[in-house]
């Protein structure tokens, strides 16, 4: 068969009535999957794929046509598109909305954009979000505007990805719409939103986010920039094997941990994420360890994060050995704690100190044992983290917590419940 043949009018062929044409097509279709493809060149392998993918848009284009069609005649029966489409989708096996989709897409054949798709010229998705895009131009849009506006998105469709057509069609209804374009930006401030869902049982969790058309670019500058094949990991040309979603998801990670990294300003530099682990810890790679915001992982995967930044993951020894060599306490007088501090308190304390708190030591404060106001110093020896509930505890009233250094647990505070002067008491 030639190119031309794609060209030839089907009314100039003999066909006696619709059965002999399904018949001849699914003969075609059985001869064509039946074809060995072994050994075949690769440019006229090349040029069937585009022979196909347009004889598979305009055979979609005319199943669209045949359904509504088919709605058509029961409407005068009486019956309803929707339960047209139900009565299908069940039969067919599909959803409803698809079912519905192919009826609406078969009445819009005689539009610029439904002719496209006759022609396989572009994809029942193309002309589904330019059916959308007139169907958001105001009631006062004229019809020769109309037209224009839809010949003008096809021929941009032709060449275009659905997800730049949508892009392009959306930018065209603003420009002719400012109100409209106004009215999308609120709408996406209000829609935007992220969820962090629970840790499963496997250790994985979801993250479920609704964005912004700022947030969608920032997005994909990350998946231009990382996701592709050899993108935010390291590996010999040819040998990443890993799929695009996992290609995905390790580009917005190390996106993210691009923007956590040190301060290259301040002096010895502090990590964003910081890691509780001891040495005992540290031999074991599938010992559990949480992160300063309470997610819990493996020691494996937390030595991972640190790749070329030693700092990352931060190590303990013995209580306190690794501190002696760093002054944590050098300006008690400042009444606000040094970020070196609080990390100090994280890998003595793990979180909040108030009995049977779980809170993590991202989410807590740095608290004066002994009272600012009363002269207590800022530092690690008076100080304790408590989440902002607790926090909120200590007082002078009547009903108010107090906070005293344990002599026993020098750095970990004794929290006395009201009424209580003395840790005999307690």
């Amino acid at each position: 068969m030639t190119q031309e043949m794609t060209d030839i009018d089907p009314q100039a062929m003999f066909v006696a009535s619709l059965d002999d044409a399904l018949v001849f097509l699914e003969a075609a279709v059985a001869t064509l999957v039946s074809i060995d493809l072994e050994g075949v060149e690769a440019d006229e392998l090349a040029d069937a794929v585009m022979r196909t993918e347009v004889a598979d848009r305009r055979l979609e284009a005319a199943g669209s046509r045949a359904t509504a069609e088919l709605a058509a005649l029961h409407a005068l029966k009486g019956r309803r598109p929707g339960g047209v489409a139900a009565m299908l989708a069940e039969k067919l096996g599909l959803a409803r909305g698809v079912m519905h989709g192919r009826i609406e897409a078969g009445g819009r054949q005689a539009t610029p954009a439904g002719r496209a798709m006759v022609r396989g010229e572009i994809t029942s998705e193309h002309e589904r979000i330019i059916a959308k895009a007139v169907n958001g131009l105001p009631g006062t849009t004229g019809g020769a505007a109309v037209v224009a506006f839809t010949e003008e998105l096809t021929e941009f469709a032709r060449t275009a990805a659905p997800a730049d057509l949508r892009a392009e069609a959306a930018r065209r209804v603003a420009a002719l719409c400012p109100s409209k374009g106004r009215d999308r930006d609120e709408h996406q401030e209000r829609q935007r939103s992220a969820r962090l869902g629970a840790v499963r049982a496997d250790g994985t969790s979801t993250l479920t986010m609704t964005l912004t058309a700022r947030a969608r670019a920032v997005v994909q500058r990350a998946l231009a920039d990382f996701g592709g094949p050899g993108g935010a990991v390291g590996c010999e040309p040819g040998s990443d094997d890993r799929t695009p979603e996992q290609r995905a998801h390790d580009a917005l990670v190390h996106q993210w941990a691009l923007g956590t990294t040190v301060d290259p300003s301040r002096p010895k530099g502090l990590a964003s994420i910081v890691i509780r682990m001891n040495s005992v810890e540290l031999d074991d790679p599938t010992a559990l360890v949480h992160t300063d915001s309470g997610t819990q992982l493996s020691v494996r995967q937390a030595v991972s994060m640190a790749g070329g930044m030693p700092w990352f993951v931060s190590l303990l020894r013995d209580g306190c050995e690794e501190l002696h060599r760093i002054d944590v306490d050098a300006h008690p007088e400042h009444r606000i704690a040094s970020a070196l501090q609080r990390l100090v308190l994280y890998a003595a304390h793990g979180g909040c100190t108030f009995p049977g708190c779980t809170v993590p030591a991202r989410r807590s404060q740095f608290h004066h044992v002994r009272e600012w106001s009363r002269g207590g110093p800022t530092t690690v020896v008076n100080g304790a983290l408590a989440c902002p509930v607790h926090h909120g505890f200590v007082g002078d009233g009547p009903s108010s917590w107090k906070t005293i250094v344990n002599p026993d647990s020098p750095g970990l505070c004794t929290w006395l419940p009201p009424g209580t002067d003395r840790l005999t008491d307690a």
